[in-house]
């Protein structure tokens, strides 16, 4: 199953956190294609930890992130990592593939962890992915962006996993 590319992923990440780093001079916050909004922002500059806190809704053409709570790391323009809370945050973003046409990624859960130089994204609680080809519920997912390999695990109860594989027909 292909998720992401490489030099999308990259590119969406440098967004967001470009877009982070900016963020932190106000609430709100439009930086091209981009809205950020929340209720309350923090931002260190010596450490290059972000926070905002309250109703935060990402916005752009390519992403879209709405969760109560987005702590991040920059370092420059660089996105180091990524924590965002909510019940459920959602995700969803589109990428642009030069050989295909783009492809749209939905999630919701209950957190959501990237981390740049590991290059992976975890989300946990409850979740819910879909891409073009399948639809994924568990506990937890997994995706290595570098092999993306999806790892899909069951909560403590009695809950499996659930896949769906989508034909091209299916909503």
């Amino acid at each position: 199953m292909k998720v992401l590319k490489q030099n999308n992923r990259q590119v969406f990440f440098e967004y967001l956190g470009v877009a982070l780093l900016l963020f932190w001079c106000v609430p709100t916050f439009s930086f091209g294609m981009s809205n950020i909004k929340a209720d309350d922002t923090d931002f260190d500059l010596s450490k290059g930890e972000f926070t905002a806190k309250g109703n935060v809704k990402i916005d752009s053409e390519e992403v879209t992130l709405s969760a109560d709570e987005v702590q991040a790391t920059v370092k420059g323009t660089q996105l180091l990592s990524i924590t965002a809370t909510g019940k459920p945050l959602e995700l969803e973003l589109e990428i642009d593939n030069e050989e295909e046409e783009p492809q749209t990624i939905s999630a919701s859960a209950e957190e959501l962890t990237f981390d740049n130089e590991a290059n992976w994204i975890e989300f946990v609680g409850d979740v819910q992915l879909q891409t073009e080809v399948a639809k994924i519920r568990a506990h937890k997912i997994r995706i290595e962006l570098d092999t993306q390999k999806i790892v899909a695990t069951k909560g403590e109860d009695t809950e499996q996993v659930e896949i769906t594989l989508l034909d091209e027909e299916s909503p």
